[in-house]
């Protein structure tokens, strides 16, 4: 019996997307940042997305197809809530590195008002510690 050109392909895409499975989830554990982690997770749902069409390819049966448009939403809102997150981590200032201090640079444009600029970013709801006075109206 011997295997006809689409088996052999599918058998080396498997093969391949399995090898890049192994890296993304290696990458997923041992990512030296929280970024490294979910772009790899985000890799990770696309070789899965690509392992199911595949399936989907060779038994010639759409019924997983709308498996992965929820894989495919789901991927893309968990991106750019990642994105979001780390947008605002580094908005406050609260990032692993400050890159600022290796440059001399102040950070941000955030000014130290001391106590005073504690005291009034208290004092105005809905306004975070370090976001700077309000504009006159």
């Amino acid at each position: 019996m011997t295997a006809t050109a689409h088996e052999v392909v599918a058998t080396v895409i498997a093969g391949l997307l399995l090898a890049a499975g192994l890296m993304v989830t290696l990458r997923m554990v041992l990512g030296p940042s929280t970024l490294d982690r979910a772009v790899a997770l985000d890799a990770l749902v696309a070789v899965v997305m690509a392992g199911i069409g595949l399936q989907t390819a060779v038994r010639g049966n759409a019924f997983y197809l709308p498996v992965l448009l929820v894989l495919s939403f789901l991927g893309f809102t968990g991106s750019v809530g990642v994105a979001r997150f780390m947008a605002l981590r580094d908005e406050a200032g609260t990032g692993d590195v400050d890159e600022s201090q290796d440059t001399g640079e102040e950070g941000g444009g955030d000014q130290d008002n001391g106590a005073a600029g504690d005291a009034r970013d208290a004092e105005e709801p809905g306004r975070r510690p370090g976001q700077g006075p309000r504009e006159a109206r």
